[in-house]
């Protein structure tokens, strides 16, 4: 089976960024790039190289959306590595 690199843009609490960033680094965050919205708002896009199986995403983004400080998470592609 191959893998996959999910990007997710994920919005969150400014105050606590760094906090997050360590977080998603310990969950398997391979790249993490801030993203300049507008008014002071930064979003950031993650990428996660995951096992090509179903359900994968999923349970990722539900890992991502339970750690506190978070906003939203939004996939915003998937490709085969």
């Amino acid at each position: 089976m191959g893998e996959v690199a999910a990007v997710y843009k994920i919005m969150l609490d400014m105050e606590k960024k760094e906090h997050i960033k360590d977080i998603l680094k310990e969950i398997g965050a391979r790249e993490i790039q801030e993203e300049p919205i507008g008014f002071g708002i930064t979003a950031l896009k993650v990428i996660f190289i995951l096992e090509d199986s179903s359900g994968n995403t999923e349970e990722l983004e539900k890992k991502i959306n339970k750690i506190e400080g978070i906003n939203s998470v939004q996939v915003e592609g998937v490709s085969l590595v």
